[in-house]
């Protein structure tokens, strides 16, 4: 079974899944950290510096330089996922593939990928414009430019695609989350 776990930026997307995996029932697959994992450990980091030097600092990458210059510039963006696409995919595959659990993947681009067909069931996570920069400031200590041009680039959902969709303006009623589980525990049974 997998479950996708989609929001903007600042959302609570792993918050969310955190709740749902408190007895570690699931593989979760937080792809943002997937990807930042990739870029220290593979080649891939070396095909960045290559088009990004002005990015590499005492050895490593520095995200936060390297995400204004792609939020800055659809183009760089467009290659950017291009180039770095071929990694996160065959490394999104062999975990799925290779989890005897259920799988959670936490991931605010998945509509816009292969594996957002294979959910079987899809939980969007809202939050208000407001609330998110708020929250994004505070946790990646940006300013309210950075976080801009972060989310022009995110995903526009489609909510009637969605199994639940849950306002995350307030924070979270665990009673919902636990419901979810429920219903996740139940189809998992079919």
């Amino acid at each position: 079974m997998l479950i996708g776990i989609m929001g903007k930026t600042g959302s609570g997307k792993s918050t969310i899944t955190g709740l749902l995996n408190k007895e570690n029932k699931y593989l979760v697959i937080d792809v943002d950290k997937v990807n930042h994992s990739l870029i220290e450990s593979t080649s891939l980091k070396d095909d960045i510096i290559n088009r990004y030097p002005e990015t590499l600092e005492s050895g490593v990458i520095n995200r936060k330089k390297l995400g204004m210059i792609l939020y800055q510039d659809k183009t760089k963006m467009d290659e950017y996922n291009a180039l770095v696409w071929s990694y996160l995919e065959e490394e999104l595959d062999k975990l799925i593939q290779s989890s005897t659990k259920p799988v959670i993947i936490d991931w605010m681009m998945l509509p816009l990928t292969k594996f957002y067909d294979m959910c079987d069931l899809r939980i969007l996570v809202d939050s208000s414009l407001e609330t998110r920069l708020e929250r994004i400031k505070k946790r990646d200590n940006v300013d309210e430019e950075h976080f801009k041009a972060r989310d022009k680039n995110s995903v526009n959902y489609n909510e009637s695609d969605f199994d639940f969709i849950i306002n995350n303006d307030k924070g979270f009623d665990e009673n919902e989350i636990k419901s979810i589980g429920k219903c996740i525990s139940l189809r998992k049974r079919k």
